[in-house]
């Protein structure tokens, strides 16, 4: 079973939620994987105690780039003209690519008359698998400087999860997807089993999550939501709660052990497992077990 952890914006207790999720399961159900789907700033394994070790690494080259046989070029500036990413300039009488904004489209391939823009592959990014301190599996990726391939990037890191998940005999992958609902989240989203939201009392979140479930209406899902840190307001913690009714597992309130046990790089219910949070937590994830049947 595929559990995706999300929000409609950053900063709400994602990462809080997957990693603490992540130990329960290992702790009543054994063998679970962890994914890090938020390429562009992966912080999961830092949270479930940091690398033991690095088991291994996949390079993944998907991406192109554009580049001119200027013996062939005729400035026409046709592709100047037709490039949606302003990855292409004239400067001193020629045509220069911009490598960090081309997209690898070919918008300017299929214009040339003369045939002189090619394409070459460049490293999208890697993917990487680590044994977390806590004894997890968890698949992390790192995407190259000046990419934008996120979703494919995803989809690869996904596909590298269920492998994990094979070989160590787990029925259980924990995705930590993106803030947002752009391609990296869509890619997170697609086979999954189970969407976990996560929402803060703001009206940016509650925006944030309507547009998420709008998303996921597109997907074979059950969906559930956890409002976290709500008594920093209660009144709009009431609201969120009224509009999403029987969505909402729990809440969580605002605690500031929370912060010591990233401090420490720990989940909460490894560094306090008898702390009023702990206990919170755990009511909220044994309910979701028993409700998507987990």
């Amino acid at each position: 079973m595929e559990i995706v952890v999300a929000s409609g914006k950053g900063g709400t207790g994602k990462t809080f939620i997957a990693s603490n999720l992540t130990l329960f399961l290992k702790e009543r159900m054994g063998n679970v994987v962890s994914l890090d789907a938020d390429i562009e700033a992966p912080d999961l394994l830092t949270a479930l105690g940091g690398p033991k070790n690095i088991l291994k690494q996949h390079e993944i080259w998907d991406s192109a780039k554009a580049e001119i046989d200027y013996s062939k070029c005729v400035h026409c500036m046709r592709c100047l003209k037709v490039c949606s990413f302003h990855a292409l300039r004239e400067k001193s009488g020629r045509i220069e690519i911009i490598p960090e904004f081309c997209e690898g489209c070919g918008a300017c391939k299929y214009v040339c008359p003369t045939n002189a823009i090619t394409y070459k592959k460049t490293r999208t990014g890697v993917i990487y698998i680590a044994q977390c301190r806590l004894g997890v599996p968890v698949v992390t990726g790192d995407l190259e400087v000046g990419q934008r391939n996120l979703g494919h990037l995803v989809y690869e890191a996904k596909k590298v999860a269920k492998k994990v998940a094979e070989e160590v005999n787990s029925k259980h992958i924990i995705v930590d997807a993106a803030a947002g609902i752009g391609c990296p989240v869509i890619s997170s989203l697609a086979g999954a089993d189970v969407l976990l939201i996560v929402v803060e009392p703001t009206p940016q979140s509650l925006k944030g999550a309507k547009r998420l479930l709008q998303v996921a209406e597109k997907f074979n899902l059950e969906k559930f939501m956890i409002i976290n840190k709500y008594d920093l307001n209660r009144d709009f913690s009431r609201k969120i709660n009224d509009h999403f009714k029987t969505r909402i597992l729990g809440r969580i309130p605002y605690n500031e052990d929370v912060i010591e046990s990233y401090t420490a790089m720990n989940p909460i219910l490894f560094y306090k497992p008898a702390s009023p949070i702990s206990k919170t937590l755990k009511e909220i994830f044994q309910t979701l077990v028993e409700e998507a049947e987990i």
